[in-house]
Formats: structure tokens, C-alpha cells, sequence
């Protein structure tokens, strides 16, 4: 989950991801994201705890996004919450339309990596 830049590869939510610079995923890290249904936009590590969290943040018309992904140890698994929330001028006016594409894009992401942390154990 961490290697953002490989979402593509496993995720329906992702039509690209450039990191905008080099290095391992980290604070104040930032990637240009196309997501499906949406334009492309910068997003900024925000949180990040190595291994375990982040949290990234994208202001693009309007509208500001924040998503956050955690993973936590359980019973010899894992488990990875992942959420969404929008704010602004224009989410307000189009909340609807933003919840529906964001939701899609969660459940996407979570499937996509569901399927792919299975395939790797």
C-alpha cells in the first residue's frame, strides 16, 4: 500500500500515479493522481506513520480532499481502513455526485488490495 505509485497495477479506483519526486513514500511526499472520475490532481503526505499509515491531502477546484489508509495488525493478519472525506464550496454544492465517485473509488482500492495482498501469500 505504500508503494503508491503501483496502485494502478491493482486498482480500477487509479487511471495513473506520478510521484513528484524520489525516494520512499514519506511526509510532505506528493504525487500528481488521475483517479477514475475525476481530474488529475496533487496530492501531500500530510500523516504518515512508516508501515502503518498515511495521510494525503489534495485541493483541486474547490473542492478539498483528504484520504487516509491505516493498516493494523490482527490476528496474524492485517487489516486496512480506508476513508474519504471532502470540503469546500464545491463539494457542498455537488456532494452527491463527489460521495457516489469516492465511495466507488474506496471500495475499488479496498478490492484491489484485498486481492492483491491474497495473491502474495
Amino acid at each position: 500500500m505504500m508503494e503508491v505509485e503501483r496502485w494502478p497495477d491493482w486498482t480500477k479506483s487509479m487511471r495513473r500515479i506520478e510521484r513528484l519526486e524520489d525516494g520512499p513514500l514519506g511526509l510532505g511526499s506528493t504525487a500528481r493522481i488521475a483517479l477514475k472520475g475525476a481530474p488529475a490532481s496533487i496530492w501531500r503526505v500530510t500523516e504518515y506513520a512508516e508501515e502503518r499509515s498515511f495521510t494525503w491531502e489534495s485541493r483541486a477546484l474547490s473542492v478539498h480532499s483528504i484520504a487516509s489508509h491505516v493498516i493494523e495488525p490482527v490476528d496474524g493478519g492485517s487489516r486496512v481502513t480506508l476513508s474519504v472525506r471532502l470540503s469546500g464550496p464545491v463539494a457542498t454544492i455537488m456532494l452527491p455526485l463527489l460521495r457516489s465517485v469516492a465511495r466507488r473509488n474506496v471500495a475499488l482500492e479496498a478490492e484491489g488490495l484485498k486481492r492483491r495482498a491474497e495473491a502474495t501469500t
